[in-house]
């Protein structure tokens, strides 16, 4: 099964700060895939540049902290559909949704 479908929620990667954030497939075309991130910008990429939306109880990743707006560090406790509950480096917690979190994944 493929799982770059137009509908389809992924994590993509943004070149201008080499983040992973949330988005949709909205078109594809043979290998060029064309992709919303959750703030509203698009591009056309390819799978090489995607990664499937999944967390888990356990992974680290960046935050966008309700009280100032910026991303901090931060492992997920906690998960209920789209909404996450995280717990900061610094002792702070707080559910979230899924659109306020970046990640990043090492080369293999």
């Amino acid at each position: 099964m493929d799982y770059w479908i137009v509908g389809n929620r992924a994590f993509a990667y943004w070149e201008a700060d080499q983040y992973y954030y949330p988005a949709t497939i909205t078109q594809v075309e043979g290998d060029d895939i064309y992709i919303r991130y959750d703030t509203g910008e698009e591009e056309w990429t390819n799978s090489d540049y995607l990664a499937e939306m999944k967390v888990a109880v356990g992974d680290e990743v960046e935050s966008k902290w309700s009280q100032d707006g910026e991303y901090y560090t931060a492992q997920v406790t906690a998960i209920n559909g789209e909404q996450v509950h995280v717990v900061y480096e610094d002792g702070n917690e707080e559910w979230t949704s899924i659109n306020n979190l970046r990640t990043w994944y090492d080369e293999e």
